[in-house]
């Protein structure tokens, strides 16, 4: 089947939904099928995609360039009404709402995957709800439960059409070799966050429990201390920020990590600046448990969609710093708990939560229409 990614943001990106979208398109196309990700030129040429996100090359990746950043997004529709190759696609799959409502134009299948609310009233929303009334329109992915309950309920267009909730796939890092230097000491449980650094995600809560716990090391992969700059406390010393990495070096530093943390908030702010805890679907916390690593989590909505049982990450109420610190003090002080607890995730993540599970899963609606 030929499917193309219709991606309007720029790919590479610092962003983590570029990610989820490369790491999608190669998944697609370890099944087997022909996939193209056509997106806008990112920082980086199309070809050193594969490097940067540790990829393998089972997809095509094209990007539309666009000298102006204010028409790009319009130019990047304009380009993609006159591509050839929409023409010829079994199926268009994607986040935006824009690119999607106009490939449903060329009679092809249309699947839309929702990570955001829907938009208020606006001409996105009115696409919006076109696309789901529309007889291309295949079926909705909703990467939480909770945002299939409002999609649902504010489109009468969607009456008759499929939703399925599928949480962000994990991936597993490829191996890579060992960091050059290291600021943890030797024999000190290490504790990691991979993430941006954005307010409610876990900054603050690991900045306090670096303070507080001086006999661990701390880590977040991601940010430096200036991009935290909303932080009104100071740093301890034995919280390290190692700035942004390409994603295909986060296996390096997961190696490191004894506990990996995501000490979210309750209220979790996303790289739009909007509030998202009750939505969010962390794909940190899918990485970590690929990784076989024991994770602190906060107790979300997006988190609970992830998880069959509360044994293979260690819950804590959102923004609970007293509790977050007793709970990596009782991993930190118990190595056999910890390798249960990474144990159980590695098996939970390989269970239910590879890529190419997913890609199955958010595919398989549209299968007949394609056949």
């Amino acid at each position: 089947m030929k499917i193309i990614y219709l991606a309007r943001r720029p790919i590479p990106s610092v962003n983590a939904h570029s990610v989820q979208i490369v790491k999608m398109s190669e998944a697609f196309g370890k099944l087997g099928h022909d996939v193209l990700l056509l997106a806008h030129r990112g920082d980086e040429e199309p070809e050193r995609v594969y490097s940067r996100y540790g990829v393998e090359p089972a997809f095509a990746i094209d990007s539309y360039p666009s000298r102006s950043q204010r028409l790009r997004k319009v130019r990047f529709c304009a380009n993609l009404i006159r591509d050839s190759r929409m023409r010829s696609a079994d199926l268009f799959f994607g986040r935006d709402i824009v690119s999607l409502a106009l490939s449903a134009l060329f009679n092809k299948p249309v699947v839309y995957e929702a990570h955001t609310l829907p938009p208020g009233k606006s001409l996105r929303r009115n696409m919006l709800d076109r696309l789901f009334a529309s007889r291309n329109f295949s079926h909705l992915v909703c990467v939480t439960s909770t945002l299939a309950q409002a999609y649902r309920t504010e489109f009468a267009s969607l009456k008759d059409k499929p939703i399925i909730v599928v949480p962000n796939g994990g991936a597993e890092s490829l191996p890579v070799a060992d960091l050059a230097q290291w600021p943890g000491r030797p024999g000190a449980v290490q504790v990691g966050f991979i993430g941006r650094p954005f307010v409610g995600k876990g900054i603050e809560v690991i900045a306090e429990a670096a303070s507080r716990l001086p006999q661990y090391d701390f880590h977040i992969v991601g940010a430096t201390a200036s991009d935290v700059d909303w932080y009104e406390g100071t740093f301890a010393p034995n919280l390290h920020f190692h700035g942004y990495q390409p994603h295909a070096l986060l296996g390096a530093y997961q190696r490191r990590f004894d506990i990996a943390v995501a000490p979210y908030g309750e209220q979790v702010m996303n790289a739009s600046d909007k509030e998202s805890a009750a939505i969010t679907s962390p794909l940190k916390v899918l990485e970590y448990m690929a990784a076989g690593l024991p994770a602190i989590v906060s107790d979300l909505p997006g988190v609970r969609d992830i998880l069959c049982d509360d044994d293979v990450v260690v819950l804590v109420p959102p923004g609970d710093v007293n509790r977050f610190v007793d709970e990596v003090r009782r991993l930190a002080e118990d190595s056999s708990l910890r390798k249960r607890i990474g144990a159980a995730a590695r098996r939970h993540y390989l269970e239910r939560h590879t890529l190419e599970a997913r890609a199955r899963r958010v595919l398989e609606p549209a299968l007949p229409r394609c056949a």
